[in-house]
């Protein structure tokens, strides 16, 4: 008698892209130390002084009980992603914290360091992908390094932090980045952040609250709902039709609100949004893009069949998180889409949405 196939067997059958994955831990202050000028250089490794000393109210480890993960070298990436998860493609950022920096020359130097230790130390001599970090408190010179790392065949896309943004990613002024981004084939890629991130984009929410679960659980969806709305109603995808727009660890319950939330709004008030020349929701179907992970847990599996169903195949790819705490192992993702999609519908969720929203030679 022949073995069924296991989800793990699918897995390994199928060619996998993970849209975002962490290298936690994978560049030291000491590595971007040698790429940096004074004074920064000794800011950056002092215990100190900022990016060092982050700074939270909350505790995300649950005082110990979580260990942290870390993802530190190729090697680790290799075993731990390609071998251990039979990922092909997994697409490495680094929270840089470029994005809430308040001294801007600071951030412009921690943004072109982390692009050299990303390229030196992870893309040489191997076949991995990788997001670039971009300080946007300058577009500016975000632009300037977005046509410096775009003849790096191995940088596919931008990894904008979606939080600490004043004013939110859609305003005119990001209009540089966008268009350097444009120019060089470089997606977009928005990312929150919940312990330091919530703090500074919802500071009177963030006193009010009690348990970081509560924190946690909107800190993503407020950061990403804000810059999706953002970019709809400034018309910034009308602006740059050939720019693609994915929003990272999020999930995608959110999805069909903000679409037909937008669509309401947008049938009353077309005059604010003048840039616009469909429906919102049509952009969203057209340049838009989401991450599976955080994937949620309902307690009806029939009723994610239906959300994965609205969003579509051909706007979700697979995210794992990986190495943090609450990362998606691709078997969860995949015994849903074994269980309710074709295989063709599959695939487009591993391989071919990721390929189309990031350009990918793969």
């Amino acid at each position: 008698m022949s073995r069924q196939a296991t989800p793990a067997d699918v897995l390994q059958e199928t060619t996998i892209v993970d849209a975002d994955v962490h290298l936690s831990g994978g560049i030291s202050p000491e590595e971007l130390a040698e790429h940096l000028e004074e004074p920064h250089a000794s800011r950056v490794t002092s215990p100190y002084c900022y990016p060092a000393a982050t700074g939270s109210d909350w505790d995300p480890r649950m005082g110990g009980k979580i260990e942290p993960r870390t993802l530190e070298t190729p090697e680790q990436v290799r075993e731990d992603l390609v071998e251990g998860f039979h990922i092909d493609h997994p697409l490495l950022n680094t929270i840089s914290g470029c994005a809430g920096m308040p001294n801007s020359d600071l951030a412009v130097g921690m943004m072109r360091a982390t692009n050299d230790v990303m390229l030196e130390k992870f893309l040489d001599d191997t076949e991995f992908l990788a997001l670039a970090s971009v300080a946007p408190q300058r577009p500016d010179l975000a632009a300037e390094e977005l046509d410096r790392i775009g003849r790096e065949d191995q940088f596919v896309g931008v990894f904008l932090e979606s939080y600490a943004q004043q004013p939110p990613l859609g305003d005119p002024v990001y209009d540089p980045l966008y268009e350097a981004a444009e120019a060089n084939g470089l997606q977009i890629a928005f990312h929150g952040a919940a312990a330091t991130g919530f703090k500074r984009d919802f500071p009177q929410q963030n006193s009010g609250l009690e348990e970081f679960l509560s924190v946690h659980t909107l800190a993503h969806l407020w950061q990403q709902s804000l810059t999706f709305t953002s970019l709809l109603v400034q018309g910034v995808p009308a602006k740059f039709p050939d720019l693609n727009f994915t929003f990272l660890e999020a999930g995608i319950a959110w999805v069909p609100y903000m679409m037909w939330r937008l669509n309401k709004e947008y049938s009353f008030r077309r005059s604010e949004a003048p840039l616009l020349e469909k429906s919102p929701e049509e952009y969203v179907r057209d340049q838009f893009y989401f991450a599976s992970q955080p994937l949620g847990e309902p307690n009806d599996p029939e009723q994610m069949r239906q959300m994965l169903d609205i969003v579509g195949p051909e706007s979700l790819m697979f995210a794992s998180d990986y190495p943090h705490w609450d990362f998606d192992h691709p078997e969860e993702l995949g015994n849903y889409l074994r269980s309710m999609f074709t295989a063709e519908e599959r695939e487009q969720v591993l391989v071919e949405t990721p390929r189309e929203a990031f350009g990918l030679d793969i």
